[in-house]
Parts: C-alpha cells; structure tokens; sequence
C-alpha cells in the first residue's frame, strides 16, 4: 500500500510539475530590460522629480532620448558644448539612481523625420555658421564627423548599454534620393561607431505601420542595426482604428511580426512605444480615436508577452504619466504644436496622478527576474 501511496504521489508531483512549465502564470523570468523616457507630466521641479522617482522604482532601464537639434559645430571642432546642453546632460546623471542602465536614443532627423536636425537653438554661435551646417547634405563627410563626435560625446557622459543613433529613419513621406543621402550618412555612422565600440548594439528604430513604402526603406536600413528596433503608436497608424476603434484585439495579423521578420538574427527591441488611454480628437491630423484604460492595458500585454515569446532586449514605453498640464505649459510658452497631442494620454499614471491597469500589469512584469 505504502508503494502505491508512493507512486501516485510522484505521479501528482510530476503532473503539477508539467503543469507550471506550460502555464505563462508561473514564468517568473524576462528577457527584455523594462524603461521609461524621462519625459515629465509638466515642465516643473516636482513633475520632473516623479518622472525620475518613476524611473528609478519601476524600471531597470532609462532611455535618454535626444530630439531637440545638433550642435555641430561645437561636437565637429570638440569645443565647449552649450551650457543649456551640458546642464540637461548633467541634470539626467544627477536623478537616475547609480547603476541604473541607459539606453541612448538620439535623432539625426527633425520631426518630420525626413530632413536632417535642425541646429540646437540655444547654441550660442552664429547664425551664419548654423545655416553653414543646416545647409550640408547627409552625404557631407564634416556633418558625418560631427555627428559621430556628438554621438560619441553623449556616450562618454552617459555610458549606456545600447545606442539608437537613427531614430525613426523609414517614414513613408521620404524622396527616394533624400532617402539614399540619408543611408549613406546611416551606412558611414554605424562602421565607424562598430569600429570603435565594437561591443555595444548600435540600432536605427523603424516606424510600425502597414505602408509599403515604410516596410521598404525600413528593409534597406536592416544591415546598418544590430537590433530590430522598432518605434509603434499603433492606435495612430493601424487600419483597424480606421473608424476609431483601437481595441488591439482587432490588430491584423501579423502587425509587428512583419518588421520583426526582416531578420532572423538580431533581437527585437521596443525603441519606444505606447498607447492612449483616453480620446484622442485632432482635427488638424483628421485623428478621432477612441482610447480607454483597458485597451491600453491590453496593447501592454500583447506586447510584454511578444517580447517574452521573441526574447527581445528591451521595452521603452515612452511617457509614464499623462502630460496634459505641459500641454498647457508649451501654449502658454508659445511653443504648442498639435502633434504634442499624440501622446498626451498614454501614461501609466493620468493627468491626477492616479495608476491605470496598465501600471499594474508593467510592475508584473518587472517583478520577474530580467535574464541575462
């Protein structure tokens, strides 16, 4: 009798056993690192403390991400950069806790990501030697150097783990020309940043949409990334919230995979990413989107487990809060463009300072031990 007590014994424990490798529940590991930007809900001291407390207790990640021009002349010659420049840099270092990793996601490109970043407007050089720069071509060996340097400087500062030196680089809206000015400069950064940081990933970030003409360029920029990055605010962009509807339950298949696709080797990464909780009415961009928490939520469970499935590197999600009160900050500043709207509502935390689901399911997440 003892034996046979024994036996189906051993059989439940096997049997329970089986049962916790199958069931997702119970997986208490991650591949991907977990981030925020620092992007605050307001211009203000204490909004920006949150941003980095956030940072510092809900992610093991932080991507510093670098949008706003280039001073060229001053990375070309290796000169003083701008104090305002040096004071972001030193302000970032100051607030992320010691040891956290930093992802560095820097722009060649201006907004409308098809034409080369502006000059950093609070350079103090002349406004002659900025049209000198803002007047080079992408295929210009001086602006390629310049960008290298710039590129190389905030690395020394920030010695981050992985580099986007290419954000956003497959708009639909590219001259095919431009197009090839622009991957020549990509094609001549990247051998020179492999040739002298040999073991960090250097990546270009793809937009995520269904164009033919995104997947295209996005395909001919695959051997200048060591990841696939890719950049997706599907609820602007999807053809299933043609009629506003962006319930990621009606996402077509394949959606992401399609770019994940575009190599078989090299890891996947978010770039930066996010979802709105809340309507999103611009008329000027015919946008007239619904948004609700639990979509949002259920966009960040379909990705978290397409990263798990992937065994992607990282996870950006882009802003932790909402920002509505930076919204009015930028009109009252006079520098209020409609497309600071896009991503006013997709944080995990609302403009009240209240935790959405998304919140709870990200802390899921992190709680499971990142794999190396």
């Amino acid at each position: 009798m003892k034996n046979k007590l024994f036996f189906l014994f051993s059989v439940l424990l096997m049997a329970c056993s089986s049962n916790d490798d199958t069931n997702p529940i119970e997986v208490e590991k991650r591949s991907f690192y977990m981030g925020v930007t620092p992007w605050p809900a307001d211009f203000t001291i204490d909004e920006v403390n949150k941003s980095y407390e956030f940072i510092n207790t809900n992610c093991d990640i932080v991507s510093h991400h670098f949008d706003d021009g280039i001073p060229y002349q001053e990375a070309f010659t290796n000169t003083t950069m701008p104090a305002e420049f040096v004071q972001d840099i030193q302000t970032r270092k100051n607030k992320t806790a010691v040891g956290k990793k930093v992802f560095l996601s820097i722009s060649a490109l201006d907004l409308n990501r098809i034409q080369k970043a502006r000059y950093y407007e609070k350079s103090t050089v002349s406004a002659a030697i900025k049209n000198q720069w803002i007047q080079l071509p992408f295929t210009n060996p001086d602006l390629i150097s310049a960008y290298v340097n710039y590129v190389n400087y905030l690395m020394d500062e920030f010695n981050p783990i992985y580099v986007n030196f290419g954000v956003e680089s497959n708009a639909v809206t590219w001259n095919s020309v431009n197009f090839n000015d622009y991957k020549y400069f990509l094609s001549q950064v990247y051998q020179q940043f492999k040739a002298t940081h040999p073991t960090i990933p250097f990546m270009v970030s793809f937009m995520v949409d269904e164009s033919t003409e995104g997947y295209n360029y996005a395909s001919q920029l695959v051997q200048y990334t060591d990841f696939i990055a890719l950049s997706a605010y599907p609820y602007v962009v999807v053809s299933s919230s043609a009629n506003g509807n962006t319930n990621p339950a009606n996402f077509p298949a394949n959606f992401f995979e399609k770019f994940i696709n575009l190599s078989s080797t090299k890891p996947l990464v978010f770039a930066e990413t996010g979802y709105i909780a809340e309507n999103l009415v611009v008329p000027s961009f015919n946008l007239n989107k619904t948004g609700t928490a639990e979509w949002q939520n259920e966009y960040l469970k379909k990705i978290t487990q397409l990263c798990q499935d992937k065994k992607a590197k990282m996870l950006i999600w882009f802003c932790h809060k909402d920002y509505d009160a930076a919204i009015v900050t930028i009109q009252n500043l006079g520098l209020y463009q409609d497309l600071f709207l896009l991503w006013r509502d997709t944080g995990f935390i609302d403009q009240n300072g209240n935790a959405r689901p998304s919140f709870y399911t990200w802390k899921s997440w992190l709680n499971k031990t990142k794999t190396e």
